[in-house]
């Protein structure tokens, strides 16, 4: 068999993997409903680290959950769907972060996390 065919599972992958990653910035806004892409080095490192999550996050529970036999296309759906929402979870932590600093100084965010620690644990 020829060498260019036996990477044809792994450019499957890829190619679901892209796919995940062009839906994650729908779900982010960097795509907007014109299909129109805003580029900038922002939009590019979202695109790379939802790629890379999504081949990480995928091979991992792929691998974790014992999934190994089953079809190429379902490892590519796996992580196209690791790389959607790994992708989303990230937006939304970074989101949260952001609106939970904005306008307070250090000790203030210290003080809110204690606050909710010890309202948390009592």
């Amino acid at each position: 068999m020829p060498s260019n065919l036996e990477n044809l599972p792994f450019f499957a992958k890829v190619f679901a993997v892209i796919i995940g990653a062009v839906f994650a910035m729908t779900l982010t806004g960097d795509i907007d409903t014109e299909g129109k892409l805003k580029l900038s080095f922002g939009v590019f490192t979202k695109i790379a680290f939802s790629a890379v999550f999504g081949f990480l996050s995928g091979a991992w529970l792929i691998e974790y959950m014992g999934w190994g036999h089953w079809s190429y296309a379902s490892h590519g759906f796996i992580m196209m769907l690791c790389s959607v929402f790994g992708m989303t979870l990230v937006g939304i932590v970074y989101q949260a972060s952001l609106l939970s600093l904005k306008g307070k100084s250090l000790s203030e965010v210290i003080a809110e996390v204690k606050e909710t620690f010890k309202s948390i644990f009592k």
